[in-house]
């Protein structure tokens, strides 16, 4: 026993004294006098991650995602060939693995990162320090989640009070199969896409909105979001700016997105109005059993407005019905092929107001009305050649700092601007 202490003990400290070796060459101090955006930096690729990888799915779907964000690894390291990386640290990550639907074919979504992390000059040690955080980061992204946000608001309203608001499910019908039909037979309502919907996040150039959406619909160039600063300021080089860039990789000649006609928008509201009438009955059951015992003077106004809701839905119902019907039935043909310009349902949740607004349409899409969209079957087609991997599409995010001590930010993304090879990246979609 006593044996085995002992060399236990010389275990711990041999393996003590190798971790100690191995925190001293990674930790040795860089002496630096009051800056360090100038000295040399750091690049760490996927071997050597900040933290473990974590994507996920079957061994055989991570060989190939592994593989694949390998490619975009080595594609980022051949830009840097003849550039030297001073004033930070860079990591090479990779994650995802989680299934994206667009259509009717199932992708596996996942990344690769390159975080950057800025190295400061430690104001009394004067030496080099790396920060925590990254903010500059380059990411390319394999078949992104897309959010189709569908006909905001639809489901929310009010009958005959405005103290009973009504917030309904779109998408499929309440009940013990709800979640399985909302995501294997979803509304079409719910599967929209507004102009603004895709700019989420990417875009915030209200100024030239449908520009910047026809950018990424189309792949062709690149868009915007000011994190910090404005894309308006006068040029300062005390300023600082935060810019999120963004580029959409697609199969070029072919819209990731359609126009929703307004014919189909009005058959698809046929379709939603089923879908509304028996959530609306499944809510209204609910909201009655919950106030059925309070004798409250409350719980009684509420109780009557509930039966007036009740008494009065049967009739808008058909209402709805019977206005969409007569618009396909008495509209031309070239009216009805028009894109579906409709005003957001956010503007009221007075239901009567939105029966109003049934066959009014706009012209494009603005703070208060939204242009209709679904993502395009032609884009999604498949073959015999892919697999649940396969990029179908590529997102690259570039975010950079400009001013102050981010000099190293700059100098990064000015020799991607310059060397990164995004063209290659089209010919890696299937």
């Amino acid at each position: 026993m006593k044996k085995a202490i002992i060399i236990l003990s010389i275990l711990l400290f041999c393996s003590s004294l190798y971790a100690q070796k191995i925190a001293t060459a990674q930790e040795t101090p860089v002496p630096c006098n009051g800056d360090a955006d100038g000295l040399p930096g750091k690049y760490t690729d996927h071997t050597n991650p900040k933290y473990p990888s974590s994507l996920k799915g079957p061994a055989p779907d991570k060989a190939a995602m592994t593989k694949q964000l390998i490619a975009f690894e080595k594609l980022e390291e051949a830009s840097r060939a003849n550039f030297q990386l001073t004033g930070c640290v860079a990591r090479v990550s990779f994650s995802g693995g989680d299934k994206n639907t667009y259509v009717n074919i199932v992708r596996n979504g996942y990344n690769y990162q390159l975080g950057v992390y800025q190295n400061v000059c430690h104001v009394t040690q004067h030496i080099v320090k790396t920060v925590g955080e990254y903010r500059t980061v380059l990411r390319v992204n394999v078949n992104p989640y897309l959010i189709a946000d569908g006909l905001r608001g639809a489901g929310e309203f009010y009958l005959t009070d405005r103290s009973v608001r009504y917030q309904l499910p779109i998408d499929a019908k309440e009940g013990p199969d709800y979640e399985k039909d909302k995501k294997t037979n979803p509304s079409h309502i719910s599967q929209y896409f507004s102009e603004g919907t895709l700019l989420t996040g990417r875009s915030n150039d209200y100024k030239n909105k449908h520009a910047d959406f026809l950018k990424l619909n189309n792949g062709s160039g690149y868009v915007e979001n000011f994190m910090s600063g404005s894309r308006d300021d006068k040029p300062n080089p005390k300023g600082y700016k935060w810019i999120d860039r963004h580029y959409l990789i697609t199969k070029q000649g072919v819209p990731l997105l359609i126009p929703v006609t307004r014919k189909q928008y009005l058959e698809d509201l046929l379709e939603y109005f089923e879908i509304e009438k028996a959530n609306f009955y499944y809510s209204l059951n609910e909201l009655i059993k919950r106030n059925a015992g309070n004798t409250s003077d409350n719980a009684q106004k509420r109780a009557a407005v509930l039966e007036a809701d009740k008494t009065a839905y049967p009739k808008l119902y058909e209402d709805k019905k019977a206005k969409v019907k007569q618009l396909l039935a008495t509209q031309k043909e070239e009216w009805l092929q028009k894109q579906a310009v409709v005003a957001a349902n956010n503007i009221t949740y007075d239901a009567y107001e939105r029966l109003n607004e049934i066959g009014k349409f706009y012209d494009k899409e603005d703070e208060y009305r939204i242009a209709l969209n679904v993502l395009n079957p032609a884009y999604f087609k498949t073959n015999t050649t892919q697999t649940s991997t396969s990029p179908i599409l590529i997102e690259v995010q570039f975010r950079y700092e400009i001013g102050g001590d981010h000099g190293f930010s700059e100098r990064l993304f000015n020799n991607f601007l310059k060397n990164y090879d995004l063209e290659s990246l089209k010919k890696m979609l299937n």
